[in-house]
């Protein structure tokens, strides 16, 4: 979806994971309900999460987490089953043909949750007034139709970083970043004249094209059109997708040259971490700012929005939204302590502890978020702004796999931007009775 995400670092316990699952349901813990299973008479629950593949190191959070709900709720034990993001649809949809699997399990919210409405739970009725006051994001839920497959869970928004000593080499104010598209793309110009890579990304797993896309689609969709595309009542093949991948396509002279031949995880960050590039997109994970700081200097590195394209439709503002979610299957029979399990990773404490060892951005707004760092602080900020708002939402993650498919040969011109977008579109359509009804 977001790739989350949205954007997910597939790290080798994840990976691990998700062999070792395909072979079937049951030897990942898969189950038919809360059975008891061996743990003195405690019920068991099944998650199937992506979330601690989003950066390398989380493992502990994760451990951690679970820790703290069974202490919380000692009728339980958590069986978390790490899914890389790329296996998850897969092992999801087999698990709902067969009614057996995870009791609760990673789905992004919107759009992408009620592509699996056949085998997971409504969930609005849960919410609790209390709820929509403290978790953000919950506006952001809802599929078409408005029932909400998944509950979101931690947030991101997408920013570039930049490398001030390469700014300065190319003769650019490093304090002074670009507000506006045409500014950027002149900062682009400048590095690229001074023999300086302006973009480090890559285009072979196409993520990188998506998280263009997002944070431009949601400058160009006027409120209308939000909703009826949010509604799944908005082709893709319209003037402003059109417009947008126009955009990014032009981006390309200002990536390196093998650009279609990265990827976005990992090269596109180990690159900019090298200093062999002037700017990388994120979404960002807060570890990805400290990775960076720490390979090229604290003072060294600036942050700044996703610069302003002509004809935005808004006042300054980020694409946010919620980086993951959680659902609960149809045939977990246990719904209350699957539900109590999401309460829990909603909840303020869990979300202290995502921010402390995983410097994971909570949607909770009584969690904490202290740092001292001045670009960590400017994204936490601009986190905050009520205007913010995602499209991402809309989009099911098949459709994607399309574009991401044919990105290094949009950027390299081999594939029109426009047959890919038509190709998406003739999918989306043939999505419709499954996610709308």
């Amino acid at each position: 979806m977001r790739t989350p995400y949205r954007r997910l670092v597939k790290s080798g316990s994840a990976v691990l994971a998700a062999v070792l699952c395909a072979s079937a349901a049951a030897a990942c813990g898969g189950s038919t309900g809360n059975k008891s299973q061996g743990h003195g008479g405690k019920k068991t629950l099944v998650v199937w999460q992506f979330w601690s593949g989003f950066a390398v190191g989380l493992q502990p959070l994760q451990k951690k987490l679970d820790a703290e709900f069974e202490a919380k709720y000692p009728q339980y034990v958590v069986n978390d089953v790490p899914i890389s993001f790329t296996q998850m649809g897969t092992k999801l949809t087999a698990a709902i043909a067969a009614g057996t699997g995870p009791n609760i399990v990673s789905v992004f919210p919107g759009v992408a949750g009620a592509a699996y409405r056949n085998g997971l739970i409504p969930l609005q009725s849960y919410i609790t007034a209390s709820d929509r006051k403290n978790w953000r994001l919950l506006s952001e839920a809802a599929g078409p139709g408005g029932s909400i497959y998944s509950i979101p869970w931690s947030e991101y928004g997408y920013f570039l970083y930049y490398n001030k000593k390469l700014f300065k080499k190319a003769g650019l104010n490093p304090n002074v970043v670009p507000s506006t598209w045409q500014q950027f793309i002149k900062d682009c110009q400048t590095l690229k004249s001074h023999g300086i890579t302006a973009l480090s990304g890559g285009f072979k797993d196409g993520y990188e094209w998506e998280w263009w896309a997002y944070p431009l689609l949601d400058q160009l969709m006027s409120p209308t059109v939000t909703k009826s595309w949010l509604d799944y009542n908005y082709p893709i093949t319209s003037p402003v997708f059109q417009k947008v991948w126009s955009y990014i396509k032009a981006l390309g002279p200002y990536y390196a040259k093998d650009a279609f031949g990265l990827t976005l995880y990992n090269d596109a960050y180990n690159n900019f971490y090298a200093g062999k590039a002037a700017m990388v997109l994120d979404a960002p994970l807060v570890s990805n700012v400290v990775a960076a700081q720490k390979a090229l200097g604290t003072a060294n590195v600036g942050v700044f929005p996703v610069p302003r394209l002509p004809g935005s439709q808004y006042p300054p503002f980020v694409d946010a939204g919620p980086n993951s979610g959680w659902g609960i299957t149809r045939w977990t029979t246990d719904t209350k302590g699957a539900w109590d399990y999401i309460n829990f990773m909603e909840g303020a404490q869990a979300q202290n502890l995502m921010w402390s060892l995983g410097h994971i951005i909570p949607n909770n707004v009584q969690s904490a978020t202290p740092t001292t760092n001045p670009a960590i602080q400017s994204v936490l900020t601009a986190i905050k702004n009520p205007l913010n708002h995602t499209i991402y939402v809309g989009f099911p993650v098949s459709v994607l796999a399309i574009n991401e498919r044919y990105a290094g040969e949009m950027i390299t011109g081999r594939t029109s931007t426009n047959s890919v977008l038509q190709m998406m579109e003739q999918l989306r359509m043939q999505l419709r009775p499954k996610i709308v009804g």
